[in-house]
């Protein structure tokens, strides 16, 4: 069984269901795209280590991992008072329990006593519920979650909620005179600690890129680092609003009630598999580039929320092929055609066929026998499998036809294809900010960083032969030329001589 990283002390895989032992703990399929960049962000802006809490506020805003056998420990701030005062009025009515009615209630009668209106046409009310707008409308994830499951833009530290399960039953029975008496701490009956939609994907990805950054030179530590509490701090304005709102209904609940008051709550990283380092000094220069680009923040933060996926699918894939010992990592081979009955068609949908395939087989691989012991209730083999299989090519496939990747949405015939935005963040992510690259060395790269074959050099490389259908590989090529030039990306210096250039200055 592999390695693990980081080197936690006495942490048996064997005893963990046979996705985790493969691909870490872990990957879930419940997770949205956004909730992976919220997670990692989550860590990210959080205090981290051990020991009490205000003695580690400068470990916030780091990339590091413990060195000593230790799982990472880190404290989000739920901000559970603002995070009601946003969603709860817009949220499904059979979820909003009348304890969460009463507090929002409460907290903003609290904030009224703080509003000075000048204009008599205007009421507390009003700029309350304009405040409230405010925060809305920087929703990422809202859908037919409760409240406490929803999710704004990472635009402010404050605003980056970690995972919040309410109980219903729990919630249903409490009472606010109970709160009043000070025998019900409201905001800390939530869940912190089930992974539900921050599914530890976020957490993955936080020990993956750690994992490249023990990898590459220590200045790319202090610039990602940098450029992540930019991205996050982008809009300061933002953060008084987010704080205000939030520090008023702490002064609602008193904090002459410590068991009601829940400036944080602790939690840990988990682990993955040490093989991922092959790809984790890609991961850092990649994510490196597009926050080094001088971009509207609300443009970085999309752009990184489908790079991010688009990492997770390759070191899934990149894994599986080595678990399963296989000369070539498997390719990602587009198909941009219009000829469904094609060479490239056809040939696409196979190796996309193997592609699910491998990241699927590869759980074979794992310890069984490990896994039923610790878990006696799980002895069914059929069942650990189908199981399994929601988090692996079932999950690489979702994430695939949510950014455009993988093709059609429904039906038939599923291939790897790209899209506008798709050749954006590949644009971004390989080339650095402000520089061109020859358009052949550009498909090396596309070839060398993700196994996506577009053309017939790359096809000639990977497959180690000269197949008769290697023409039709031209055809794909002129299309790519053409998505990229469309895109503005692309410079034609002669009829043979075509640069691809990442316009936006470092």
């Amino acid at each position: 069984m592999s390695n693990i990283f980081p080197p936690v002390r006495d942490y048996n895989i064997k005893t963990k269901n046979p996705q985790i032992q493969i691909y870490g703990h872990r990957i879930y399929k419940d997770q949205t795209l956004y909730e992976y960049l919220l997670e990692f962000l989550t860590i990210f802006i959080s205090p981290k280590g051990k020991g009490d809490y205000t003695d580690l506020a400068d470990t916030a805003f780091t990339l590091t991992v413990p060195t000593d056998g230790e799982k990472l420990y880190y404290y989000p701030s739920p901000n559970m008072g603002l995070k009601r005062f946003v969603f709860f009025n817009r949220s499904d009515q059979e979820k909003r329990f009348d304890i969460d009615k009463e507090a929002l209630k409460q907290h903003r009668e609290q904030l009224a006593h703080y509003i000075v209106i000048e204009n008599e046409n205007y009421t507390e009310e009003f700029a309350i519920n304009a405040l409230q707008d405010l925060l809305y409308g920087f929703n990422s994830i809202v859908g037919k979650r409760s409240w406490f499951a929803q999710s704004l833009l990472p635009l402010s530290p404050e605003i980056v909620f970690c995972e919040s399960i309410g109980n219903q039953k729990e919630r249903t029975l409490m009472k606010m005179d109970d709160y009043i008496d000070n025998r019900t701490p409201i905001d800390s009956k939530f869940n912190f600690d089930q992974h539900m939609f921050m599914a530890r994907g976020g957490e993955v990805y936080y020990l993956h890129l750690v994992q490249g950054l023990n990898m590459v030179e220590e200045s790319y530590r202090k610039c990602l680092s940098q450029e992540l509490k930019k991205l996050v701090t982008n809009i300061p304005q933002l953060s008084k609003i987010a704080t205000f709102v939030q520090s008023k209904w702490e002064d609602t609940m008193d904090e002459e009630k410590p068991k009601a008051k829940l400036h944080y709550i602790k939690k840990t990283t988990e682990i993955i598999p040490s093989e991922y380092s092959k790809y984790a000094p890609f991961t850092v220069d990649e994510l490196s580039n597009i926050l080094t680009s001088e971009l509207d923040p609300f443009e970085k933060i999309e752009l990184v929320g489908v790079l991010i996926p688009i990492q997770i699918m390759r070191i899934m894939s990149g894994r599986a092929s080595q678990v399963l010992n296989l000369a070539n990592t498997q390719e990602w081979l587009i198909d941009l055609t219009k000829d469904s009955k094609g060479v490239i068609r056809k040939r696409a949908v196979q190796s996309y066929e193997q592609f699910e395939e491998n990241v699927f087989r590869a759980i074979h691989e794992a310890d069984f026998d490990g896994y039923k012991t610790a878990n006696p209730k799980q002895q069914d083999d059929t069942k650990i499998i189908m199981a399994a299989a929601k988090d692996t090519n079932l999950l690489v496939r979702k994430l695939g036809k949510e950014i455009g990747l993988i093709i059609p949405l429904k039906g038939p015939n599923m291939r790897f294809s790209l899209n506008e935005n798709l050749v954006k963040v590949l644009v971004m992510s390989l080339i650095k900010p402000g520089e061109r690259i020859m358009f052949t060395t550009f498909l090396q790269k596309c070839y060398k960083h993700f196994n996506i074959i577009i053309g017939p050099k790359e096809a000639a490389i990977h497959f180690s032969e000269e197949p008769t259908y290697l023409v039709a590989f031209n055809e794909n090529e002129q299309l790519f030329l053409e998505m990229l030039k469309n895109s503005g990306f692309l410079r034609n210096l002669s009829d043979a001589t075509s640069i691809v250039e990442n316009p936006f200055r470092r």
